[in-house]
């Protein structure tokens, strides 16, 4: 076969994948339920949450760098910052999704100073604890997981991930705090963290937020091939946030369940044999893994319990820890179906586990 021929199938073969993949995005698009416009709540307490973001004074990557000192003059002049953020959360929030599609390029700033406002908050839980105040310390890392929730309702996909990331802001120091909690205040923040959860955006709306700005983007791809390139990026980015979604989902839902098997315990003197006699009392519900589709695994040991989800590899590996969550800003490597993947991945979540 001459080259031209051979260049001429080659061509050919190409352009059909491409048209391939357009169809079906096209296909997904246009098949994709018409996402229900989200009435904005007036007040909405998400631009309270902008403003205080945008006058946080300082940057900081991880608050448990600094001493006292740099904690307390941090706090002194975000004082403003911190009214406002809490202000915002005592609201309805909705990011306002029209806006952000037609104004796609600043929701990059704001998402950051969000960030830095949930680390804000989480360099005031650290000066508590520093102060031996952990109920104060307790409510500011509950913010910061509030924050991350709030931000989202209304958001696209990147809204959702800057969110699981200042949930994680909050609930890392907060799950390193559970055993020096007193019963009054375990038993408050169950009922906090439950409201959160049940407030928490679904992924079913995170999707259809982000087909909305995925077909007001169709017509910057001039032929089909680079639109059949993009749906199928897209398409596997999408899996893997929904996989962070529900890690996040875990993490809430392990923390409110092991606050409340203290809880029990300390008013009982003994623990449950399951988990289902937490209910009424100490939880609205047993908490479902976002993993499995089941209740979260809870084995009693004695005096102690085992309380797991069973993670993104969806194998339960008897309450084996997995490894690293996170890694800088993002989740790494979890179930992932890839051959000599990183072995620490593998394994399930506890409410104590590395983000």
């Amino acid at each position: 076969m001459t080259a031209k021929p051979l260049r001429t199938l080659l061509f050919l073969a190409v352009t059909s994948v491409g048209l391939i993949f357009a169809v079906g995005a096209l296909t997904f698009l246009g098949t994709a339920r018409a996402p229900t416009a989200l009435l904005l709540p007036n007040p909405n307490g998400y631009a309270d949450l902008l403003n205080a973001a945008r006058i946080v004074t300082r940057r900081i990557d991880n608050p448990a760098d600094l001493d006292r000192a740099e904690l307390r003059a941090l706090l002194a002049t975000n004082v403003e910052s911190l009214r406002l953020v809490r202000l915002g959360l005592s609201h309805d929030c909705a990011v306002p999704t029209d806006s952000v599609i037609t104004n796609f390029g600043a929701t990059t700033g704001d998402l950051i100073g969000l960030k830095c406002l949930a680390r804000l908050l989480s360099a005031e839980g650290r000066l508590a604890e520093i102060e031996d105040r952990s109920d104060d310390a307790a409510r500011s890392y509950v913010d910061a997981i509030r924050l991350g929730t709030a931000m989202s309702r209304g958001g696209l996909v990147m809204n959702r991930l800057v969110g699981i990331a200042c949930e994680g802001v909050g609930s890392m120091p907060l799950a390193k705090l559970v055993p020096k909690l007193t019963f009054e205040q375990a038993r408050s923040l169950v009922t906090e963290l439950q409201q959160i959860d049940q407030a928490t955006v679904t992924w079913e709306e995170v999707c259809r937020n982000e087909n909305r700005f995925a077909s007001a983007q169709m017509g910057h791809y001039g032929n089909p091939i680079r639109l059949g390139i993009a749906w199928w990026q897209t398409r596997a980015i999408r899996k893997r946030s929904q996989e962070r979604h529900n890690i996040a989902a875990a993490y809430l839902r392990l923390t409110t369940t092991e606050l409340a098997l203290r809880c029990y315990q300390h008013e009982r003197g003994t623990i449950p044999a399951r988990l289902e006699l937490l209910v009424p009392k100490y939880l609205r519900q047993v908490p479902s893994d976002p993993f499995s589709g089941h209740a979260l695994v809870y084995r009693p040991r004695g005096t102690n319990w085992l309380l797991y989800s069973v993670g993104p590899d969806r194998v339960d590996d008897n309450g084996k820890p997995a490894g690293r969550m996170i890694s800088g800003h993002y989740l790494v490597g979890l179930g992932e179906n890839q051959r000599g993947r990183d072995q620490k991945t593998r394994g399930d979540l506890l409410y104590d586990s590395s983000w």
